[in-house]
Formats: C-alpha cells, sequence, structure tokens
C-alpha cells in the first residue's frame, strides 16, 4: 500500500519497501520510482497510482510519489526533493507546460531518465499520454450535432498544462468547419476540479447569457459545469475529455453533460513505466512522444464502456 508522509510525499509501505530492496539485488527491473503528480484528489490520479502501484509492486520495486496540489512552484520543490530520495526514474505529470528545463536537466545529470506521464514537457526522454488533440475534436463534433445554427459556445479550461492545451487546439480545429457556431468565450477554472468549473461556469452565464454549449478541458470542470447549471435553472449541452464515472452517470441520464472522449489512466500509468524501464536499461525509444488512443461515450454506447473513478 501507499503510505503518507509529509508535504504530499507517498512511499510504498514499509513490508513492501524492504521486499524491494531485497528483490533489487536480482532484478534490475526493481526499480525506485519518483512520480511527481499535479494532484491525488483528482479520480484520474486515483486510478492512474493505483495502477502503477500494482505495476511496481509486481516487480519488487518502490514507488514514491508527490502531491503538488496542483501548485507549480511547489510540484518544482517536490522535483528538487526527490532528486535526494534514491529515485532511478523520474515520472511527471506537470502542473504547467513549462519551466521545468533545468529540473529535467538535474535530473538527466543525475542520470536519471525524465518520463512525462498525460503531458507533454521540454526535454522529457519520453512523454506518455492520451491523443489529446484528437480527444478535443471527438468533444467538439458530439457538441456540435447537437446545437443549432448561430449557436453560442464557450471552453471552460483549467491549469495550464500541455494536454488542456492540446484539447483546446483540437476543439478550435473541429469549430473551423462550423462557422455557423461561434466561439464566444474561453474561461479558465484554475484547476481540474469541480468547484473551480462551478465557479467559471457562473461567471460564464453572467457574462454570456445566451450561451448554448460548453466544452471542458476535463471531467471534473464539466461536473462542477453541470452542478452550476442545475442550481441556476439553466440548461445547455456540455462534452468534456476523461471518462469519469461521474460524468458518464450524467451522459445516461440525459445531460447536461452528452458526452466524453475518454482516456485510461491505468494503461498510461502501465506504459509510461514500461518505457521508463526501457530508458533506466539503456534503450533508446523509438518514439519521444506515444500518444494513446482515446473513444467517444455517448449515451448511444455507454454501455460498452467500463468507467473510472
Amino acid at each position: 500500500m501507499l503510505v503518507r508522509g509529509r508535504q504530499g510525499t507517498y512511499w510504498l509501505g514499509p513490508r513492501i519497501a524492504s521486499f524491494a530492496a531485497d528483490a533489487r539485488l536480482s532484478d534490475h527491473h526493481a526499480l525506485t520510482f519518483g512520480a511527481l503528480i499535479p494532484n491525488t484528489g483528482n479520480a484520474y490520479y486515483d486510478v492512474l497510482l493505483a495502477a502503477a502501484e500494482a505495476d511496481v509492486e509486481a516487480s519488487g520495486g518502490r514507488l514514491i510519489v508527490h502531491d503538488a496540489g496542483d501548485d507549480a512552484v511547489r510540484q518544482r520543490h517536490q522535483w528538487t526533493e526527490l532528486l535526494g530520495l534514491g529515485a532511478d526514474v523520474v515520472l511527471v505529470d506537470a502542473v504547467e507546460t513549462s519551466g521545468y528545463e533545468d529540473l529535467v536537466q538535474a535530473s538527466h545529470d543525475r542520470g536519471l531518465p525524465v518520463v512525462a506521464i498525460g503531458t507533454r514537457i521540454d526535454g522529457a526522454d519520453v512523454a506518455v499520454t492520451s491523443d489529446n488533440i484528437q480527444a478535443g475534436l471527438l468533444s467538439a463534433a458530439a457538441l456540435l450535432s447537437r446545437l443549432p445554427d448561430d449557436s453560442h459556445v464557450a471552453i471552460l479550461d483549467g491549469l495550464g498544462k500541455n494536454a488542456n492545451a492540446e484539447r483546446i487546439s483540437g476543439f478550435r480545429d473541429a469549430l473551423r468547419d462550423h462557422p455557423q457556431v461561434h466561439l464566444v468565450a474561453h474561461e479558465r477554472g484554475g484547476a481540474d476540479d469541480v468547484e473551480s468549473g462551478r465557479r467559471a461556469t457562473r461567471r460564464l452565464i453572467d457574462d454570456h447569457p445566451g450561451l448554448s454549449g460548453i466544452f471542458a478541458v476535463c471531467d471534473p470542470l464539466a461536473l462542477g459545469a453541470a452542478e452550476a447549471l442545475r442550481d441556476l435553472g439553466r440548461t445547455m449541452a456540455i462534452t468534456a475529455v476523461d471518462g469519469l464515472a461521474g460524468a458518464v452517470e450524467l451522459i445516461d441520464a440525459g445531460g447536461p453533460i452528452l458526452a466524453t472522449s475518454a482516456q485510461d489512466p491505468a494503461h498510461l500509468a502501465r506504459t509510461a513505466l514500461t518505457i521508463a524501464r526501457q530508458l533506466h536499461d539503456g534503450t533508446t525509444p523509438r518514439q519521444r512522444v506515444v500518444s494513446l488512443p482515446v473513444r467517444l461515450v455517448t449515451a448511444a454506447d455507454s454501455q460498452g464502456y467500463s468507467p473510472w473513478g
């Protein structure tokens, strides 16, 4: 199991850590993985870390987890701390897209591979992400199919990270083929969570009372938007990205969330760990960016989808 320490640090419990120390003598894959995560309170990271923990435990390794609380400055400090904790590989899902180049270099100076997971950062050996542009395209297509001509839509954004930016890029690409639908606002929630989505949606409704649809970069923001609409007695179409169970429940209930582009955080974790071991062994990756496919979940096909979270 994961044990929580001070200042958002977690590690595998003493019994497992002791086993890992013994196993490392005979298994070169019994490595210590340092994981830098934006916020373990997000269900996406619960699923990702559970899969990572199971994978690392099975190999006799050790997993150290730092929770940044969606704070980029704190994440930088945690990365520096991680370099002194004996990690063999750094796994990082960055709070922001830029500003980590010096820490990537510091890791490389110590001989540590850096694998970006979920979002890309400059200098990482490999990035393992969902196909975020495709996620935005699929979500846009679902939203546009439900809106009449001359509708007004808005983007509900979160953390300033590459993954969110790519989803928005995909959404905007889809809108270019539908000039009859007007993008009137791009509101940043500040974090990828329900409360941020609720507050940002209230601002959107105040500023754009004629709004017809919202694209949210992640399901927690979409769930917050749905709560805000309920509180205000409003209805409109929402689509998003993630595949979270709570979003799928609203899709099945008829809205206001109508679709989500589903990613697979457990598969992301296992893929990143496989590549991390290969890098540690000196294998040069064939791809610097590994994009895992996403799928659109709507009421028409949700019964064939297993939601997470």
